[in-house]
This record gives structure tokens, C-alpha cells and sequence, in this order.
């Protein structure tokens, strides 16, 4: 009798050491912040006659990751490169995805026999009626949505989750961020409403903003970056009232029924 109650002692020890381990971590993850960190950069020296799709596509640069625990953890995005998303633990990679390299061996097509042709051209009216149909789904569901979200409840329910949604939106929201560099749009016309635009943002983001305009040509010479944090605590807070909110609730019973009608 004695070994079995030590037996169930050590089993409660050993169930409280791991119930205080997950609720160590669950604090750790909710109040902890995750902090970001994103800069993009395209190198266009030159002036162009004609939009530099190949040299923004070519000479474009992102890197973005997000750190947990002091950098314990950190998640790396970039781009271009082989290396899309990379999971780092203690600054040691233990896990990454490569971006698939597309094959430039362009198969050959193969002439399709009359009877597949005939087929296919059958088949045309088909699919223009499918397409049609879902057309017409899609436009009864959209109707329905709207007719949901502009009812009585619907309005109450969007009042109470736009004002929790800004706050979640002000909480994740960059601490520091900065946009430098020279952009021309090759119009005089559209680079004068840009800064038209630009003059007016200066009083609130006179720090963050220093661009330069090439007034005849096209250019897109910038840098930008930005950095924050995000405490999950805060949109947890600001979203489980609106889970036990009747009118949301309702409305989010009523929203899944969109699911029914797209089957």
C-alpha cells in the first residue's frame, strides 16, 4: 500500500511539474512580444523611358523576420534568393523552405487528334454554363453577406468589432519606420499630385519620409524600412468579448451558412 501511494505521489509530482512547464510557456507566449523587423530596398540608379518592370523584378531585395524571447526564436523571410522562410533556434537554422526552381525545358506540343478536338469544342458550352452558374453563386452569396452585415444586428455587431479592430491594428502597427529614396512616374501631372500627397503627410510623417521626385522619367530608387512589436496578449484581450457578444455570435452563425451555399 505504501509503494502505490508513492507511486501516485510521484505521478501528481511529476503532472504539476508539467502543468506549471505549459503554463510557464502559455505566459511566456502571451506577454512576451514578438518584435519585427522588415526592410525592402530597389536599386534603380538610372532614369528609364519605359517602366522598369525587369529592374525592379531584378534588383529588389526584402528581408523580414520576427523574434521571440530575446532572439531565441527567430523566423527569417527573404526574397529574392533560395531561401524563402527560415526557422532559426539560438541563431542555429533548424528549418527552411527553398523556392522551387521552374524548369526552362518547354515541352513539346503534341498534335491532338479531331475526335478530342470535337471534344473540346463541345465541352466550350459547357464550361461557358458552369462559369455562368458559379457567376450567378457567387453573386447570391455576396448578396446574402451584404444583406447579413447591413441588417440591424449586422451593423451592431461591425460597431463593436471595428472599435476592437482598431485597437488591435494601433497595437501591431510599426514603433519606427523610414522611406527614403527617388521616384518619377514620367508624368509631370501624376508626380505633382504625388506630391501633392507627400506635402500634405509631412506634418505627420515628417521623420519617416525623405523622397525626391524625377519629374520626367521613370525611376523607383527606395528603401524602406520598419520595426515593432506585437504582445499577443492585446488582441486576445480585445477579441474573446466579441466569441461571447450575442449580436456577433448571431451574425457569425448566419455568416456560416456561406459555406452551405457555395457547396
Amino acid at each position: 500500500m505504501a509503494i502505490f501511494l508513492t507511486v501516485l505521489k510521484w505521478i501528481g509530482i511529476i503532472l504539476l511539474i508539467l502543468l506549471a512547464i505549459v503554463l510557464l510557456l502559455l505566459l511566456l507566449l502571451l506577454f512576451v512580444p514578438f518584435r519585427y523587423r522588415g526592410r525592402a530596398q530597389i536599386n534603380d540608379p538610372e532614369c528609364h523611358e519605359e517602366f522598369p518592370v525587369s529592374v525592379i523584378r531584378e534588383n529588389s531585395d526584402v528581408l523580414f523576420d520576427v523574434s521571440w524571447l530575446l532572439g531565441i526564436v527567430k523566423m527569417v523571410v527573404a526574397f529574392p534568393g533560395k531561401r524563402l522562410l527560415s526557422l532559426r533556434v539560438f541563431g542555429k537554422e533548424v528549418w527552411y523552405k527553398e523556392m522551387g526552381q521552374k524548369s526552362d525545358q518547354k515541352e513539346e506540343k503534341k498534335e491532338e487528334p479531331e475526335e478530342e478536338k470535337e471534344e473540346d469544342q463541345r465541352s466550350l458550352s459547357e464550361k461557358i454554363e458552369a462559369a455562368g452558374a458559379k457567376v450567378e453563386k457567387y453573386t447570391g452569396v455576396a448578396d446574402y453577406v451584404y444583406r447579413v452585415l447591413t441588417g440591424r444586428c449586422g451593423r451592431r455587431a461591425w460597431s463593436k468589432v471595428q472599435k476592437r479592430l482598431i485597437n488591435i491594428l494601433c497595437h501591431v502597427g510599426a514603433n519606427s519606420w523610414r522611406l527614403t529614396g527617388n521616384i518619377g512616374l514620367n508624368d509631370p501631372n501624376l508626380n505633382g499630385k504625388m506630391n501633392m500627397i507627400y506635402g500634405m503627410l509631412m506634418p505627420f510623417a515628417d521623420e519617416h519620409l525623405e523622397l525626391e521626385t524625377q519629374w520626367d522619367l521613370y525611376r523607383c530608387d527606395l528603401e524602406a524600412e520598419a520595426s515593432g512589436q506585437v504582445r499577443i496578449i492585446v488582441p486576445v484581450k480585445e477579441a474573446v468579448p466579441l466569441v461571447f457578444d450575442k449580436d456577433c455570435r448571431k451574425v457569425f452563425k448566419k455568416l456560416l451558412k456561406v459555406k452551405a451555399k457555395l457547396q
